[in-house]
């Protein structure tokens, strides 16, 4: 077990590169964050300090020599050959991106009001669908990592009190638009959404409670409740699909089996309040970060 020190802030996301062998890390208030864990003094390369600006989405090309995150405007990329930053704006920021970045999903806001899908070819963004968000609330939009699906918690916005109207889950083919499945949603504020690895299955968490969706089916998720009252913060499934990581808010990783939804392990660490989670594209290694900036990463051979 490793502890990799920023400074302090909530660490907003986390993300290892393709061979597992460096974690980047979005730190509130503190920058983006770089560790080569093959070094032998593991030392934070800062990438950027411009967190004002940051919007989600942080990820690593295939090569690994990349690393990309969202601003409000549109797209930071960092060269770990070149050591330079870039910025691509965008007057409709993407929302999300599949993980080849072959496809995209963007927000339109005033006049047109709208969910558009994006295709990349030929060196540049091709729109192949649009959706109209003018009467329609969408929240928690996410692409599968293979690119051909997105979810999202919808709900209409056509009256008085519309925020008191249901939320429904809608999966939706990437390339059309067209529905897929839906499944009901229990809260009245959206919650973060993930799809499993292998495209089975769809979670979420809200305050103290997981909820996973089984695909293609839909429907009503189902709902676990955390063991000692703290919320979930954050989730992230290991490679092969069996297991999914869940940090809470009081220094603790629970392990579910993602079929039985029963909770296999828990590692308790001393770092204040988790709250993200990642595990390496081998499955080797999972790290979390705290409320205080620091990033534990351990072994799980």
């Amino acid at each position: 077990m490793r502890v990799l020190k920023t400074p302090p802030g909530e660490v907003l996301d986390l993300t290892f590169s393709p061979d597992g062998r460096a974690i980047v890390a979005a730190v509130g208030g503190a920058g983006v964050f770089l560790w080569n864990l093959d070094s032998p003094t593991i030392a934070p390369v800062r990438l950027d300090d411009d967190m004002m600006n940051y919007f989600g989405g942080l990820s690593f090309s295939a090569s690994g020599r990349q690393v990309w995150w969202r601003a409000h405007d549109g797209e930071t990329a960092y060269d770990r050959d070149s050591r330079t930053t870039s910025r691509e704006s965008r007057s409709a920021p993407m929302l999300t991106f599949s993980a080849d970045r072959t496809r995209a999903i963007s927000v339109v806001g005033i006049p047109d009001y709208a969910l558009r899908g994006w295709q990349f070819k030929e060196e540049e963004w091709i729109r192949q669908w649009q959706i109209s968000t003018r009467d329609l609330s969408t929240q928690s939009v996410t692409l599968a990592p293979a690119g051909d699906r997105f979810v999202m918690l919808t709900r209409f916005t056509d009256s008085a009190q519309w925020w008191k109207q249901p939320m429904r889950l809608e999966v939706r083919d990437a390339a059309t638009s067209v529905e897929l499945a839906s499944g009901t949603y229990p809260y009245s504020y959206a919650a973060e959404l993930c799809f499993h690895p292998h495209g089975e299955q769809i979670a979420g968490i809200n305050g103290m409670t997981l909820l996973t969706w089984a695909l293609p089916e839909g429907g009503d998720p189902r709902r676990i409740q955390n063991d000692n009252r703290k919320h979930f913060t954050a989730f992230a499934y290991h490679p092969k699909g069996h297991l999914l990581f869940v940090t809470s808010n009081d220094e603790t990783v629970h392990v579910f089996d993602t079929h039985s939804l029963n909770r296999v392990t828990r590692y308790t660490w001393q770092l204040d309040k988790l709250s993200t989670v990642a595990v390496s594209p081998d499955g080797t290694l999972a790290a979390a970060g705290s409320a205080t900036g620091d990033v534990v990463v351990w072994d799980l051979d």
